[in-house]
């Protein structure tokens, strides 16, 4: 059983990961909650992986002690022998599973998980991943961080921001993007906006669609919907949400604002000439935010004085690092 956080960019992350653990131990069967990403054929053959060979609650991944009949009758029904829990917050905060752990010690199911690190590290959560999976002798390579370029075409010039988030707290403020776009279209950059179809979302867009600067509006109705609309941009500007997961792995340059969340934990395993982070300081010294990089207040109503923490000047300036950094990256390989 592998066990993941909630959420479809947890899947574009964790596909190379699994895809490495299907060929380490070919013939294997395991289990997930569901996951529309990991269930999509497209991301699938672009690793040749087989996929879950079925389901399980997607709240099991709590350990609660509610759940742990259940779960224990799923183990013993599959002959599941092998625990592997990609989730991770801390000592203090994870006492269910140290329970589970120890429980299936006794019963001889073997667990790996994160917590063999040492404790939560400032690296991408897919690095982190990679880590133990190597420390169980699975060869993990995040060399190949685009796994998606064949299907980026990109048009030059045109910009996307993408200003949904399933969290409130992770939105940066209709005003920051108003300005944003205002200079980029003072720049001569075109601006493609973009939301999901949540109600609250749509009501961002709206605000946001007649900005001078903005040639397009997108409401995006499905995983696949936001795949080709992100492969089709020059760059994109992102909340931390899935979008810059899909980015990274289309090979689509990517600035994200981290606003409560920590980008050097949740920001993709990817090169500097792809994957730039503008992080709220004042994220990094709320006291909720824990140490795996989360907030504790996502879902409960907290007014998200973070997302001051991030300017749209910071975001030009990564803009225009990123930029430097494709120019560098382009001229390395005419050299080679």
């Amino acid at each position: 059983m592998v066990f993941i956080n909630e959420g479809v960019g947890n899947g574009i992350i964790t596909a190379p990961l699994l895809a490495a653990l299907e060929r380490s131990h070919p013939g294997q069967r395991y289990f997930m909650a569901p996951n529309i990403a990991l269930e999509a054929e497209w991301v699938r053959s672009a690793f040749g992986m087989q996929g879950p060979s079925g389901t399980f609650p997607a709240l099991w991944r709590r350990f609660s002690p509610i759940d742990r009949e259940e779960l224990w009758n799923f183990i013993d029904r599959n002959d599941v022998d092998l625990v592997v829990n990609l989730r991770m917050e801390f000592a203090e905060e994870d006492g269910n599973y140290f329970d589970f752990r120890s429980e299936a010690m006794k019963r001889g199911v073997e667990c790996w998980d994160l917590h063999e690190l040492g404790g939560p590290q400032r690296l991408p959560f897919g690095e982190q991943a990679a880590r133990l999976l190597r420390a169980h002798d699975v060869p993990v390579d995040l060399n190949r961080s685009a796994w998606l370029a064949d299907r980026r075409q990109a048009r030059p010039g045109l910009t996307g921001c993408y200003v949904g988030a399933s969290a409130a707290v992770k939105r940066w403020p209709t005003e920051d993007w108003s300005t944003l776009i205002a200079q980029l279209g003072d720049q001569g950059l075109k601006v493609e906006i973009a939301v999901g179809l949540a109600a609250d979302e749509q009501v961002l867009a709206h605000r946001l669609s007649s900005e001078p600067g903005v040639t397009k509006t997108v409401h995006l109705h499905s995983l696949e919907a936001l795949r080709d609309w992100i492969a089709g941009l020059d760059v994109l500007v992102s909340n931390d949400t899935l979008a810059v997961h899909l980015a990274a792995a289309l090979g689509c340059p990517v600035v994200t604002l981290y606003l409560a969340t920590d980008g050097d934990i949740w920001s993709p395993a990817a090169p500097p000439d792809v994957s730039r982070v503008v992080q709220s300081a004042l994220a990094l010294s709320c006291s909720h935010m824990k140490p795996n990089g989360t907030c504790r207040l996502y879902y409960t109503g907290c007014p998200a004085p973070c997302a001051a923490g991030v300017t749209p000047a910071d975001v030009l300036i990564e803009l225009n690092q990123l930029e430097w950094s494709r120019r560098q990256f382009s001229r390395q390989e005419v050299v080679e």
